[in-house]
């Protein structure tokens, strides 16, 4: 197949492993859920989906799931097959949308599009960010609240758009680390954790800030992740040109790499 340049459908202002070809029958859709699926209904979806079109399309299609509110569907064709990027809304979406969305990647079918707006536009309700079953992120620490934080960062970096969950992360398993995780973005949960062993008096408050503005860079960008959701270690341009306009950026990645010994040891 011939490659062709990344086409792309926005419909609003904001990622789960992606997923080729899938040896089943496709299934019938039953129809339409109401809200976002659990995290663990997802990425089952996201298969059945990217099976559902690649069986339509008859090229193998490599799904990835986005919350970015920006572009709702973008696409790129390649000799490996059609790398689909859709919003997490079309989860569960009926055959007619499926097959809209396969003509709109397949062909770049204008009809098809409008139809995707259409039904976007019917169930927008499910891209406002809704919190999945399970244990809520513990936000205020002793020290700081990183709800406060984020708050007040997404008000003045970002115009208050960033629109994920924040909190500390849990403490790992007692087993010896050579190396310490000390923030980062989950894109598959939408969520932002910072290791506990920043919740301490003696960590300057600048060193919170740039940890949770780096994790909602990502977010922002929804870029630079891998497979697993977690932020990957290269970071694009536009990455990089972002974050250097944050205050105290290099200071604190200099706080963070003196201090490594003794967060490790978590004291």
């Amino acid at each position: 197949m011939a490659s062709h340049p990344t086409s792309q459908l926005g419909l609003f202002d904001t990622a789960a492993p992606e997923r080729a070809d899938v040896e089943t029958e496709p299934r019938a859709s039953t129809g339409v859920q109401s809200r976002l699926p659990a995290r663990e209904e997802a990425l089952p979806l996201a298969a059945d989906l990217a099976r559902r079109l690649s069986s339509i399309l008859g090229v193998p299609v490599h799904l990835r799931l986005t919350d970015n509110r920006a572009t709702l569907v973008s696409f790129r064709r390649g000799e490996e097959g059609l790398r689909l990027r859709v919003h997490h809304l079309f989860l569960g979406a009926p055959d007619a949308v499926v097959q809209a969305m396969a003509a709109y990647a397949g062909r770049a079918d204008a009809q098809a599009g409008e139809a995707l707006e259409a039904y976007a536009h019917e169930h927008n309700e499910r891209v406002r960010r809704e919190r999945r079953p399970g244990k809520p992120l513990r936000t205020r620490g002793r020290c700081f609240d990183l709800q406060a934080v984020f708050a007040r960062l997404n008000a003045s970096w970002f115009d208050s758009r960033v629109q994920v969950d924040v909190g500390w992360a849990r403490k790992p398993a007692g087993t010896k680390r050579r190396s310490i995780h000390v923030g980062g973005y989950d894109a598959r949960l939408r969520e932002i954790r910072i290791h506990p062993a920043l919740d301490r008096p003696h960590v300057p408050a600048f060193v919170v800030d740039y940890l949770v503005f780096h994790a909602m860079l990502h977010a922002d960008l929804d870029d630079g992740t891998s497979n697993e959701g977690r932020c990957a270690p290269e970071h694009t341009p536009a990455f990089r040109e972002r974050e250097a306009l944050f205050p105290l950026r290099d200071t604190a990645q200099r706080w963070l790499g003196d201090n490594h010994a003794s967060l490790l040891r978590g004291r």
